[in-house]
């Protein structure tokens, strides 16, 4: 499925006038490789594209690419989705980045070929990777380099004269969303050296959401991931999600997706993930332990 293709490069190529629509979560990062056509947002100037050109488009845009009546438009392209950047992006990035994506009228970045971010791309497309990982870094890399004009508006925190404040929006500046995801309550209040209902309070204030909304979400977006690019079983994705109960996972999965794990991964596994290994198979590469992205 194309929208769980996370930092996976591919390629396409349209036919003279073909058209193609993208339906993807996150960023889109799209590069012209060879041929002309167009960007056709939906309700705006139509943006013209030729090699070497580079554009990042947040997914909740509305619009269509289409090759030139002169010939056929060959790209390459990746998605970056930041909710499954867990780990990577603290929570007021991943906070920022992930509602500029969702924004109807989220923000078209566009680069020439002489641009660090054109001439990193046309890297990550012509150089011989030894293995995926390496170029889903590359990939990571550059949408970074992309994202910094977002990331520098990053609004600072007004300052304040209320200590304990000023504390907590330090240690949320600088802590992962997966370390976020992992701690308890009092965990957080008691690095604060404040009651679990004042840190609450804090983090409502802060971000218009309570703080165990924001955990079930992480860790099941994290649980989504694992579903399709792994050949864990449902048990350990739930346990690798931060879930000792099945029934508990399966019931809050289905709550915010509309269906239940195993539906979720029959619907969207890639099908080039290997078959999941017998019952019985002990611990070694592919056993039941997640693996990694084709």
């Amino acid at each position: 499925m194309f929208a769980d293709q996370n930092l996976v490069l591919q390629e396409k190529e349209l036919l003279p006038s073909a058209e193609w629509t993208p339906r993807c979560q996150g960023w889109l990062g799209l590069r012209i490789a060879a041929g002309q056509g167009y960007w056709l947002p939906t309700g705006a100037a139509v943006r013209p594209l030729a090699f070497g050109d580079v554009l990042f488009l947040g997914g909740n845009l509305n619009g269509t690419f289409r090759a030139s009546q002169l010939g056929p438009l060959k790209f390459h392209f990746f998605t970056v989705q930041p909710q499954l950047l867990i780990g990577i992006l603290t929570l007021n990035e991943g906070h920022l980045l992930d509602d500029a994506a969702k924004k109807p009228d989220a923000p078209v970045l566009a680069f020439s070929p002489a641009d660090t971010v054109g001439e990193l791309f046309a890297g990550l497309v012509a150089q011989a990777f030894v293995d995926q990982l390496a170029r889903r870094c590359a990939g990571l890399h550059l949408w970074s380099v992309a994202m910094a004009g977002l990331l520098a508006v990053l609004p600072e925190a007004p300052i304040s004269d209320d200590k304990l404040l000023q504390r907590f929006r330090q240690l949320i500046g600088q802590m992962p969303e997966s370390e976020l995801a992992a701690h308890s309550l009092a965990a957080l209040a008691g690095r604060l050296h404040c009651s679990e209902r004042h840190f609450s309070r804090l983090f409502r204030q802060q971000f218009g959401i309570s703080l165990r909304a924001r955990q079930i979400e992480l860790r099941l977006q994290r649980a989504r991931h694992l579903l399709v690019s792994s050949n864990a079983k449902i048990i350990n994705v739930a346990l690798d999600s931060g879930y000792h109960h099945l029934g508990l996972f399966n019931a809050r999965f289905k709550k915010r997706f509309g269906m239940t794990p195993g539906e979720w991964r029959r619907q969207n596994v890639p099908k080039q993930l290997p078959p999941r290994p017998r019952e019985g198979t002990k611990n070694r590469p592919g056993g039941s332990r997640l693996a990694a992205l084709p």
